[in-house]
C-alpha cells in the first residue's frame, strides 16, 4: 500500500514538473518583446521596413500612439 502511494506521488510530481516546463517555463525560451520608437508619421509598411532594417526579423507595426513598435 505504501509503495503504491509513493509511486502515485512520484508520477504526479513528474506531471507537475513537465507541466511547468511546457507552459511557459524553460522550454519556451525567451519571451517576445516590443521595442517602440517614434519616427514621425507612422505607416505599417514603413514601420515594418524600418524594423527589418534594424534587424527585428519579426517585423513591426504602428501602435495607437503613432509609434513604430518592432517585435523581437
Amino acid at each position: 500500500m505504501i509503495t503504491s502511494i509513493n509511486r502515485v506521488h512520484f508520477f504526479i510530481a513528474i506531471l507537475c514538473i513537465v507541466s511547468v516546463l511546457t507552459l511557459g517555463g524553460a522550454i519556451d525560451g525567451i519571451p517576445p518583446f516590443s521595442y517602440c520608437i517614434s519616427i514621425g508619421p507612422c505607416s505599417n509598411k514603413a514601420c515594418g521596413d524600418y524594423c527589418l532594417q534594424q534587424q527585428f526579423y519579426l517585423g513591426g507595426r504602428c501602435n495607437a500612439h503613432g509609434e513604430c513598435c518592432c517585435n523581437g
